[in-house]
């Protein structure tokens, strides 16, 4: 939506895991009211999580006070399962001189409050962007800020950051801040490795049967700040991931984060490095990996022990040393 309309009452629906572009709609449909009405008398913010329906209603209803329309923007009334049950009451009666606009990062399909917001309002997915699309955006953000991306160099600032929109902008404006026009050397030399890849540089090694580089790995990471069961954690999702690509065959990425329920640039990474490793070889480290993290949880011992253990036991079971 571009403007603002006074001549009839609009509801929005925004939501999505693209937290990124969701922002940004909400960002530009605020500029765009303020510029056009001068002033933000009329601009609302809610939190839905702690409001309740009466109140809710009432505010989505008032008439404008010292402005001549309003702009109301509810956030993760999702989350709130009393009030977003009666979403049908909430929403009756919007005067024609507001806008609202519910924004939700998840939401349950089956609620009520998302059946009604899918008929009732003009509907808004955020997706996160798959590869094709992820490469787009960024030459778009490079080309608004006057300068160029070699094709290598987008390439790898993409596998450095991934699909954080967020980090990535912030580095597009460190790196065009420094050249207009960058090379693959620049974006190696400015942008850290995201923990994605040094997760995964893990357990490739740990699957691979590969137990000095798995430590040295699993130590750096920690070194750099990471905690022991996020790690874990990551670990166990990295593997999950590469199960999902392995068994799915020649099923398209696309596809793949559908039916997984991942992120498309996710499911494109994990189906184009599941071939280094054999489905046994992951299928040993995944269950070692979820048997290490329920022993944690367990107080069979020290996390940093246990996980260390794990590393060594799953590259032996590769090796068969």
């Amino acid at each position: 939506m571009s403007e603002v309309s006074e001549s009839a009452s609009m509801i929005l629906f925004f939501y999505g895991s693209n937290s990124y572009a969701s922002r940004r709609k909400l960002q530009e449909m605020v500029q765009t009211y303020l510029k056009k009405t001068g002033s933000n008398l009329g601009l609302e913010r809610i939190d839905g999580a702690s409001t309740d329906a009466k109140t809710l209603g009432a505010a989505i209803r008032a008439v404008p006070f010292l402005a001549t329309s309003r702009l109301v923007i509810v956030e993760y009334l999702g989350a709130n399962k009393t009030a977003s049950a009666k979403i049908t009451d909430i929403t009756r009666d919007v005067p024609a001189t507001t806008v609202v606009v519910f924004y939700e990062k998840e939401v349950d399909k089956r609620t009520a409050y998302f059946k009604h917001l899918e008929t009732a309002a003009q509907v808004q997915h955020f997706d996160m962007l798959g590869p094709t699309g992820l490469a787009a955006w960024v030459g778009r953000q490079v080309k608004a800020r006057n300068a160029e991306i070699e094709p290598a160099a987008m390439a790898e600032l993409i596998d450095r950051v991934g699909d954080d929109q967020w980090r990535l902008e912030q580095e597009i404006i460190k790196l065009v801040n420094t050249t207009p026009i960058i090379a693959r050397d620049d974006v190696s030399q400015m942008v850290e490795q995201g923990r994605d890849d040094n997760i995964f540089g893990l357990v490739e090694a740990m699957a691979a049967g590969k137990t000095k580089t798995a430590i040295a790995q699993y130590q750096l990471m920690l070194d750099s700040g990471a905690n022991e069961m996020y790690v874990l954690s990551m670990v166990i999702w990295q593997l999950r991931n590469l199960l999902l690509a392995k068994t799915a065959g020649p099923m398209p990425p696309g596809e793949l984060a559908k039916q997984a329920g991942i992120s498309p640039f996710v499911a494109g990474k994990a189906s184009a490095r599941q071939g280094e490793l054999s489905y046994d070889q992951l299928r040993r480290a995944f269950l070692a990996a979820v048997t290490c993290e329920y022993r944690i949880k367990t107080g069979a011992g020290k996390p940093q022990e246990l996980i260390e253990l794990l590393i060594y036991n799953a590259s032996l079971n590769v090796t068969g040393r």
